[in-house]
């Protein structure tokens, strides 16, 4: 009886190493969190945008919805709204009235989530962005 308690012990033990074995982690979800507000730093492209100064601010907002102003050259800035998905990794929007973005990006963020690179889908174009406020002078004179 002492000897079928072991066997039975033992038994138990080793299928339950091996339930365990074979059972591996599940893999952490990396997070990548892009809300807040950002500035671009610096863009590469393999295509020409001229000699143009380009400025760019971009609040990611909680609901998935953006602000961008822009200003090419001198002058004022723009302002666009729209709506942004982020699913693993992969960034797309769409500007208010329907017109989607024009590239999907894959998106790195830095661990301290103060430096964000946004590549697009094809490899052409990657900008940067550094998290800053949007300065009100911006926001107020925005057309």
């Amino acid at each position: 009886m002492v000897m079928m308690r072991r066997i039975y012990m033992f038994a138990a033990v080793a299928l339950l190493c091996l339930v365990t074995a074979a059972c591996p982690d599940k893999p952490v979800e990396e997070v990548t969190d892009i809300r807040g507000e950002w500035q671009l730093s610096q863009i590469s492209t393999k295509a020409s945008i001229g000699n143009e100064t380009v400025d760019v601010y971009i609040n990611f907002k909680d609901g998935g919805s953006f602000e961008l102003y822009q200003m090419l050259g001198t002058g004022r800035y723009r302002k666009f709204n729209g709506s942004w998905t982020l699913n693993n990794k992969v960034l797309s929007g769409t500007y208010e009235g329907g017109s989607p973005w024009g590239s999907t990006y894959t998106v790195e963020v830095n661990d301290g989530n103060t430096q964000m690179t946004l590549t697009s889908e094809d490899g052409t174009e990657t900008h940067s962005y550094r998290k800053q406020s949007i300065p009100a002078s911006v926001k107020d004179n925005a057309l």
